[in-house]
């Protein structure tokens, strides 16, 4: 019998083999691209390259052995997401939103299929590294912004948009970070910190703890001045979850470290505050020493404090109870002990007191300043406006607090110093904070009524509505954003609930909520599950990852951001890792299916993104002057079939040239795009179909419907009443005297809407004068119709 003779290696296993080799140097890029390359374009690279790498015998089987819960429920929520985004009425969102949660899927998938469980401290090592490279460029945008400027030459070719005019420097405030929102830079920083005291704390040679200690203090500096109160409440619940899953021989050392990072950063903050929003190199080398304090800290004090206590239980105690005694007396002292301020005439110092209702005179010490006096009840905190009760020389100044006011606000200004200023009532106004840095001062002033904080209620109350009005399905992903306004007590601009929970409930219903809580919940399983196995490092710094992604989510939109999501989904790959450690008992259907599944959904939608990239293209660069009309229409015909998301303008435009064609397709063809267009509810479109289509035919009853389907979406919003009023004056002009009275109703219709709107809004809605005028003409007519009614809309709008 002859022998069998082995198989050549196939050119499919010989690229499989180069792919494993290069896959390791590929990480950094993947997860900094994926965290800062949010547009669509890079989103279908990644999931290109998610695909790429996925296929093969070898990915399947680590996809096999990593099938556990929460490989499931993170596939099952970024599913439920997607699609989502193809029942959402506002198609240019729902594709900005899906491309954020495919790049997260992507380099999930690309985590969890190609990572090897030795590669997990790389990788680690490599998250941190992008926080700081993320850090050091937030910094310097506020600063020196060199590095800013390249960063954003760079990411521009990729189609993402950066604006030196938003990343920087809030002045007196903090910094706004390269991502333009500090609350967001400081929770993707949090998790860096998080993952650096893990690293630091682990670190085996001299040279790693150098490097991790860097990288910490970098961070740690970055977060500190980005201020955001949400997040530093959110870390500050973080670290004790941190302390309470490490075991219990190292607690002690990790509560020093931290504290040591504490330090280290508010002492650097003085430095580097004076020279945010100035061309100045000193806050990166701030940042820099930061790191260099943190590990000369740690090797002098930190780690022989370890030693001399090490096996002394209740010296460790107590050792642990005065150092957390003393951070407490610090906060309160930094709260309390306060003294004059220099005032400048170009930058006002901002300060809160909380007095009762009643009038009151000020005594003061120093320059006579210029005083802003205000008061904010609680409908003008939530609305973000305010009442002035004084203004002028703090010599002149008397004031009547309201009495439903919650806080009073002082703007000074001058050129001297304010030694002391205080009410008539004996109430001290605190002007400087001697032991906090003044941009920490100045965010923590209204604290006790902090108007973004009830603000946030706002927003999680129109959420909630918003879920109640579709509680199965939700608006689809940046449906929020566009439905929000239908629901509101007063007008505001806001892309997000600010409550993880709240904005998934809205956007995708019950369905999207018990995704996002299983995969939660999974992971507090794994956790768990391992912790009971032994109290390995690693578990606490994923313990306390996940409490951060948690306890943040519910008061910031963090969630709802590629840059976070992605973060996220990478230390969800690094847990599963972590955790699956013995082969998973699955079966070999199951681990093809699940990776079908995952090829067939990565590619369905990276296609559907590429035909919205696709078809915007052609339209941009579209030429129409060789075209006939017939092949105009039939290239819109085909922009609209690739872009299933944003393709109310193909629509729009092919409404209307096919109604103008005349011919009995073209009727139907316009009469088949209003109908699409109508369907959505939302305003823009509504209003094209009333402009474009019902006005042409002169069908004034589709006409009104439309508008006000459309106006019903934008409820609150003062500039969609103005241009549906508009609009109106605008169809006026076009139409006989026979059609008067019908125009009449509907203007009049319109008006009785817009009173019962402003019956429930806080803040109502005043149209601008030409449109009151139309308005009071329409309802002075009083019985008179025909050529009189005609004449007398007509003098209105004269």
């Amino acid at each position: 019998m002859a022998k069998k003779q082995p198989q050549a290696p196939s050119a499919f296993a010989g690229m499989q083999r180069r792919l494993d080799a290069v896959f390791p140097w590929l990480i950094p890029f993947l997860l900094f691209f994926a965290v800062t390359g949010t547009s669509r374009l890079l989103a279908v690279v990644l999931a290109a390259a998610a695909l790429i790498f996925s296929l093969g015998r070898a990915p399947v089987q680590s996809l096999r052995e990593r099938l556990s819960p929460l490989t499931i429920s993170v596939f099952a929520y970024a599913l439920i997401c997607l699609l989502s985004g193809l029942w959402c009425h506002f198609g240019a969102y729902a594709a900005r939103e899906s491309g954020k949660t495919l790049a997260a899927l992507a380099l999930f998938a690309l985590l969890v299929t190609r990572l090897r469980r030795e590669h997990l401290r790389l990788v680690l090592q490599i998250f941190s590294g992008v926080l700081t490279l993320i850090a050091i460029l937030c910094i310097d945008a506020s600063s020196l912004q060199l590095l800013a400027r390249g960063f954003i030459a760079l990411m521009a070719p990729l189609g993402v948009v950066y604006s030196l005019d938003t990343m920087g420097y809030e002045a007196g405030t903090r910094i706004t970070g390269i991502f333009s929102n500090a609350n967001v830079s400081a929770g993707l920083l949090a998790l860096g910190l998080v993952v650096g005291l893990y690293l630091l704390r682990t670190a085996v040679s001299r040279r790693e703890q150098i490097l991790t200690a860097l990288a910490l203090g970098i961070q740690s500096l970055a977060f500190f001045l980005s201020f955001s109160m949400g997040a530093m409440a959110s870390f500050a619940v973080t670290c004790v979850v941190y302390l309470l899953a490490s075991a219990k021989g190292t607690r002690l050392s990790l509560f020093l470290l931290m504290l040591e990072c504490v330090a280290a950063t508010v002492a650097c903050s003085f430095a580097a505050t004076p020279f945010l929003g100035t061309v100045s190199p000193v806050p990166l080398l701030a940042a820099v020493v930061c790191g260099g304090i943190i590990w000369g800290l740690d090797a002098v004090c930190g780690r022989s404090l370890c030693r001399l206590l090490e096996g002394r239980q209740k010296a460790v105690a107590a050792a642990g109870g005065a150092l957390a005694a003393l951070a407490v007396v610090y906060v309160l002292l930094a709260f309390n002990l306060t003294g004059g301020a220099v005032l400048s005439p170009d930058a006002a110092l901002e300060r809160a007191v909380y007095p009762d209702a009643g009038t009151y005179t000020l005594s003061w010490e120093g320059t006579d300043a210029q005083a802003v006096i205000y008061s904010q009840t609680e409908a003008e905190l939530m609305m973000h406006t305010n009442t002035v009760l004084y203004q002028g020389p703090l010599s002149d100044a008397s004031f009547t607090v309201p009495e439903d006011s919650r806080v009073v606000w002082f703007q000074l200004t001058g050129d001297g110093a304010l030694t002391s200023l205080s009410l008539s009532d004996g109430t001290s106004v605190p002007l400087g904070y001697k032991l906090l840095p003044a941009f920490a001062a100045n965010r923590l002033q209204g604290l006790w009524a902090n108007q973004n904080f009830i603000q946030r209620l706002v927003f999680f109350r129109d959420g909630l509505k918003l879920w109640l009005a579709s509680p199965l399905i939700g608006w689809g992903i940046g449906g929020v954003e566009g439905q929000v306004t239908a629901v509101q007590s007063f007008y505001y601009e806001s892309k997000y609930v600010h409550n993880q929970f709240i904005q998934i409930m809205a956007e995708a219903g019950i369905l999207g909520l018990a995704a996002f809580a299983a995969m939660l919940g999974s992971a507090v399983w794994m956790l768990l599950r391992r912790r009971r196995q032994d109290a390995a490092p690693m578990t606490a710094m994923l313990a306390a990852c996940l409490a951060m992604a948690v306890f943040h989510s519910l008061t910031e939109v963090v969630w709802s951001t590629q840059i976070y999501q992605s973060a996220v989904f990478a230390l969800f790959a690094v847990l599963i890792l972590f955790c699956r450690d013995v082969p998973a008992a699955v079966s070999r259907s199951a681990g093809r299916l699940a990776a079908v599944s995952l090829w067939c959904v990565t590619a369905i939608f990276a296609a559907l993104l590429s035909g919205n990239l696709l078809a915007a293209r052609q339209m941009r660069t579209l030429d129409t002057s060789g075209l006939t009309p017939e092949a105009f229409m039939a290239a819109l015909e085909q922009m609209d079939f690739l872009d299933v998301y944003d393709d109310s303008d193909y629509k729009v435009n092919l409404m209307g040239n096919a109604l103008q064609s005349g011919t009995a397709t073209g009727q139907s063809t316009a009469a088949r795009c209003a109908r699409q267009l109508r369907a959505t509810e939302e305003f823009d479109a509504c209003y094209n179909v009333a402009a474009y289509y019902y006005l042409p035919l002169r069908d004034l009853t589709g006409f009104f419907d439309a508008v006000s389907a459309g106006l019903r979406q934008e409820r609150s919003n003062p500039a969609a009443w103005d241009s549906a009023f508009h609009l109106f004056q605008s169809a006026f002009k076009q139409l006989d005297t026979e059609y008067v009275e019908e125009f009449a109703a509907g203007v009049l219709a319109a008006g009785q809407e817009l009173d019962a709107a402003n019956a429930e809004l806080m803040a109502p809605i005043t149209l601008d004068e030409g449109n009151q005028a139309l308005l009071d003409a329409v309802r002075g007519l009083d019985g008179i119709t025909g050529q009189a009614a005609y004449d007398a809309i007509a003098g209105a709008l004269a």
